[in-house]
């Protein structure tokens, strides 16, 4: 049997809804519901709902009553103590921030009730208290809750009348427009500061009662709410081919994921890859239940929704809205593609005492001016995918890595072993980057940058390090062809030039420097004719930043400089931290 929920808004509204009704239709029928994106509509693929209401199972609301002391006896069912609550929630936080003495102290009370820590509140408190910041005392969902718990027989006839539209149907509550459900509705849709576009103002007439209902039972299976201060940011998964019950155990393994509180751009990009790595994890490549063999991961979740609302005093505005697609870099098959990607995203945002790697973008903070954009860029690429921008974000974080050496900072660079994998998987480029003059002239921009700067630190070798060679490069691929290679020809004349020097100076050492030959030159040219500059020179400077990997087991001098690479990430601020 398929039920189908209209795409009406192209926001996470209709994501909401579908997820929403899935879960009714799971609950009325006691079986899986598989929901699918299709073009401006979800299928939701489940049994039929028994005809008669009589059939019907004790229906439940679906969502928690968040109660307040104000709400006098709380009802029965599925109750959410706020209070109690925000309490365990403001002792978790105190303790965190408490100094050696108070911790302590704290720690030995707790202790004594044979704990090691405040407990923690219900995972649903975030969302509890995202909906306390936004509605400023709206309670719409509370007199529905109550509504559908007083009398389940009326309550019963209209959900039927909503799902079968010739049946009789009583008068369900009103229920009030609000921008947490329906993002494009409310302040900030239009102008800074409107003055007519209150989620109040909006009539009750136009407002679904059965709909917001569904919103509200979808939240609590496919929203996340991130706190930024006072602001909010709403991450929501829409799915594409997945079954509810596994839609709702990745969320509830996203919400787990420690981000910092200053981190915005950071949460836009490790929320999906983070998700990818979970989709992958929980799959049947793996010997698990999600079907992922022969598909992309967006094929089976198709990305975030995400919704910036920021504190305005009386009211918060939606200042932001867009759309994350899940990384589909390749389809997977098998194991080895599995672990393929999640290689990647461990290379990216890999924690060392979560993943056993640190990733790259770690060395990135939001609070320097000059590393945001190389921030933003990648978040484009997630966004959309194409090789340009992967490319330009190489360039970019190339910068950032000479920039940080330069001034003994710590930093990553990205493994030319990960380059390889997106390239050749991803992209179909081994028509470029596995030919040898490609790979012997990204080796001289590596001995000429990176390796050349590492060693200089370490005075274990005296080359020129070339810092502004990616900047230069990339102006004279903006110029064309001929200025690229000219500027090429000029640096490969140079770096050769060099290498003979320094064989002259230490002859005994047991081996050459490398040098770019003709035909390796030769070769070069000849793909940036054939694929241009931009493709070519780009994808120079993505390798030519880029760290090879460790060679192990060989007692032969190795043929580039090798140094040793710090690896450890500085620990962040403990208070700049929060569970969500």
């Amino acid at each position: 049997m398929n039920y189908v929920v209209p795409k009406r808004t192209n926001t996470y509204a209709d994501v909401l809804e579908a997820v929403g009704m899935a879960s009714l239709v799971e609950e009325l029928t006691g079986a899986g519901v598989r929901i699918c994106g299709a073009g401006d509509r979800f299928v939701l693929e489940g049994k039929e709902i028994p005809a008669a209401v009589e059939d019907w199972p004790k229906i439940e609301p679906g969502y928690p009553f968040i109660y307040l002391p104000k709400d006098g006896n709380p009802p029965a069912g599925w109750v959410l103590d706020y209070e109690q609550e925000r309490k365990k929630a403001e002792a978790q936080r105190d303790f965190r921030l408490a100094t050696d003495k108070k911790r302590e102290k704290m720690l030995q009370a707790l202790r004594a009730q044979g704990l090691e820590e405040p407990p923690a509140p219900v995972p649903e408190y975030q969302m509890a208290l995202f909906l306390a910041m936004m509605r400023r005392g709206w309670s719409s969902d509370k007199q529905l809750y109550l509504w559908l718990c007083e009398d389940l027989k009326r309550a019963a006839r209209w959900i039927k009348a909503n799902l079968d539209p010739g049946a009789y149907s009583p008068e369900a509550p009103k229920v009030n427009n609000s921008q947490v459900f329906n993002p494009i509705s409310g302040k900030g849709v239009h102008r800074p500061k409107p003055d007519s576009t209150a989620p109040g103002s909006i009539s009750g007439e136009v407002v679904d009662p059965f709909a917001e209902w569904l919103k509200y039972r979808g939240a609590y299976r496919a929203m996340l709410p991130y706190r930024f201060d006072g602001d909010f940011k709403v991450l929501v998964i829409e799915p594409a081919d997945i079954y509810l019950s596994a839609l709702s155990k990745l969320r509830g393994e996203l919400r787990g994921i420690v981000i910092s509180r200053k981190r915005k751009l950071m949460l836009d990009i490790e929320t999906p890859l983070r998700l990818t790595e979970l989709l992958i994890q929980h799959s049947d490549v793996l010997g698990n239940p999600i079907p992922l063999r022969s598909r992309r991961p967006a094929d089976v979740v198709r990305g975030l929704h995400q919704a910036y609302f920021q504190n305005m005093g009386t009211s918060a505005a939606l200042m932001n809205y867009s759309f994350t697609a899940l990384p589909s870099w390749f389809v997977i098959n098998d194991r080895e593609d599995a672990n393929a990607y999640l290689k990647i995203i461990r290379s990216f945002v890999g924690r060392k005492e979560k993943d056993g790697e640190t990733g790259c973008l770690q060395s990135l903070r939001e609070d320097r001016s000059h590393d945001v954009p190389v921030l933003q860029q990648f978040r484009r690429w997630l966004a959309n995918g194409e090789l340009k921008d992967f490319l330009l974000f190489c360039y970019h974080f190339a910068v950032h890595v000479m920039d940080r050496m330069g001034r003994d900072e710590w930093v990553i660079k990205i493994s030319a072993g990960i380059l390889d994998t997106i390239m050749l998987r991803g992209y179909n480029m081994q028509g470029i980057i596995e030919k040898k003059g490609f790979q012997s002239i990204a080796r001289a921009v590596r001995e000429a940058t990176i390796y050349a700067l590492q060693a200089q630190k370490q005075k274990k070798f005296e080359r020129e390090v070339r810092f502004g060679l990616a900047q230069k490069w990339k102006q004279k691929i903006k110029g064309g062809d001929k200025e690229f290679i000219a500027a090429l020809a000029e640096f490969v004349q140079q770096y050769n030039w060099e290498s003979e020097n320094l064989d002259v100076k230490a002859p005994g050492d047991g081996w050459r420097r490398h040098k770019v030959s003709a035909s390796d030159l030769d070769e070069l040219i000849a793909l940036i004719h054939q694929h241009g500059a931009e493709l070519v020179g780009m994808l120079l400077l993505a390798y030519g930043f880029a760290r090879l990997p460790k060679q192990e087991g060989s007692a032969q001098p190795q043929t580039e400089v090798q140094v040793e690479e710090q690896t450890e990430e500085p620990e962040e601020p403990e208070q700049e931290k929060e569970v969500i």
